[in-house]
């Protein structure tokens, strides 16, 4: 089974590590005579990047890593591309071997494997929290079902990943969840109402003012069980062939927004006569319906306002009647996976769906299938001869490498340029026209295809995007 990740808001895609901006400043030039500087260059102030440039650098933003085909999992490829900083999207994961009770090894190496994607909103201290303990929240949820300590210094994993009940592990889940959202909302309740110092209080608000969704795929490779969970509006799709050997796209996860008309349903039972709840598609103002965070939804009016007097809070939201409004109550499915089909799952945030459809996405990870075998050897294990890249040869060398760099940063030629009056806003991203297969890396091919594919003036402009607020553009 083949992994990609690709977590994005408003159309940036994110996993491991923040790279160097594509657009390098262009050198200083103390001694050029501005006094002779002729009218009309303005634009010598900027160097824009050519195709080529950002082809050398876009690459770089994924990351491919070897799984475990004997156990089901053949390999994972992520990509990212922040388009904020502080960053508020992430990518976590983690795999679990059989201990003993010493915490020794067992033979049978990897027994479960989880990944997710979390992608912040209104600042990155929900996302943070969430990023780095939810996985630790599951397991210990997992060991209190299996009626054992989870803080014991030495662990027997044994009871807790081997033959657990389906509806165990999603119950495990699904706690783990509320749980770690409840303790974001009870600290900021105490910081609230606590005599703590400001300082304190307002670090301890901050995970429950801003907010994040979630998605998270755990797989048992004994049982073969692929469990997704998901708050909000990251999603997960499984990507698999038919009786006819057609790419088809099957949904794991749930739409957590007011275009859900379940979700609406659900709302509007548990808050009759609230005809103002929803409107223009959003809850209270918000688009999604669950989320970890969102103090605002969730906390009831009298805490809201002691956090307004005290801490610099925000104004109780418009028609806030009934709280709780949002909830971090996943949406969990529980599939079962033949190694020997080849399938393939994909994990994005909003980004990424918001501009392809998840049979669109399976269908290009199908492409990318079709010209590459994700058991070759990686990129980074082939020799450095085959590979068409620029790299430094030693950090001697590190100014003339960035001065070959910049040898691709000049200004558009005319028959480059687009036609003139192009309706940008009407341009679809992942247009299938466009769609091109040029990348190693099967996140990084998507990445590629959702900004613009082989449409040269919206690739570069949405890939390198550091004059404008990425936000707006991807």
């Amino acid at each position: 089974m083949l992994f990609t990740f690709a977590t994005c808001t408003a159309y940036g895609f994110y996993c491991y590590s923040t790279t160097q901006p594509l657009l390098c400043e262009a050198p200083v030039r103390p001694d050029k005579d501005l006094a002779q500087k002729p009218s009309g260059s303005y634009q010598d102030l900027f160097n824009y990047p050519t195709l080529k440039y950002i082809n050398s650098l876009f690459p770089a933003n994924g990351t491919s890593m070897r799984g475990d085909p004997a156990k089901g999992l053949l390999r994972y490829d992520d990509f990212s591309m922040t388009a904020l900083e502080p960053r508020e999207e992430f990518v976590v994961g983690a795999s679990m071997a059989n201990r003993d009770e010493n915490g020794d090894d067992l033979p049978g190496g990897l027994c479960w494997a989880s990944w997710g994607v979390v992608d912040g909103h209104a600042g990155p201290y929900t996302a943070i929290v969430v990023k780095e303990l939810l996985l630790e929240y599951v397991v210990d949820e997992l060991f209190l079902k299996a009626g054992i300590d989870p803080h014991s210094p030495y662990r027997d994993t044994r009871p807790i990943f081997q033959d657990r009940p389906m509806q165990e592990v999603i119950q495990a889940m699904s706690d783990a969840f509320e749980r770690l959202d409840n303790d974001i909302l009870k600290k900021a309740t105490h910081a609230i109402t606590g005599s703590i110092p400001l300082q304190a209080s307002l670090q301890d608000l901050a995970p429950a003012e801003s907010s994040c969704s979630a998605v998270l795929a755990t797989y048992d490779t004994a049982s073969r069980y692929l469990y997704v969970a998901n708050v909000g509006s990251s999603k997960a799709v499984l990507g698999h062939r038919n009786a006819q050997g057609t790419w088809q796209a099957s949904p794991l996860s749930v739409d957590h927004t007011c275009q859900n008309e379940d979700e609406v349903a659900r709302l509007r039972a548990e808050h009759p006569n609230e005809a103002d709840m929803i409107k223009d598609g959003r809850l209270l103002g918000k688009t999604v319906t669950r989320a970890f965070g969102d103090l605002r939804w969730k906390l009831s009016a009298r805490i809201q306002s002691i956090a307004h007097t005290r801490l610099f809070g925000h104004p109780l939201l418009p028609s806030f009647l009934t709280p709780p409004y949002v909830t971090a109550a996943p949406s969990i499915s529980a599939t079962k996976i033949d190694p020997t089909d080849k399938d393939f799952v994909i994990l994005a945030s909003d980004g990424l769906w918001d501009h392809l459809t998840g049979e669109q996405a399976v269908r290009l990870v199908g492409l990318w299938l079709a010209r590459n075998d994700p058991s070759e050897p990686l990129i980074e294990e082939r020799p450095a001869e085959v590979l068409d890249v620029v790299v430094a040869d030693s950090d001697e060398d590190v100014p003339r490498f960035w001065e070959r760099l910049q040898q691709g940063l000049i200004a558009r030629k005319p028959e480059d340029l687009p036609a003139p009056g192009r309706d940008y806003s009407k341009v679809k991203y992942g247009d299938e026209k466009n769609w091109v297969v040029v990348d190693d890396n099967a996140a990084t091919h998507l990445a590629r295809n959702a900004l613009g594919g082989a449409d040269e003036d919206l690739f570069c402009a949405l890939a390198e995007a550091s004059m404008y607020p990425m936000r707006k553009l991807r």
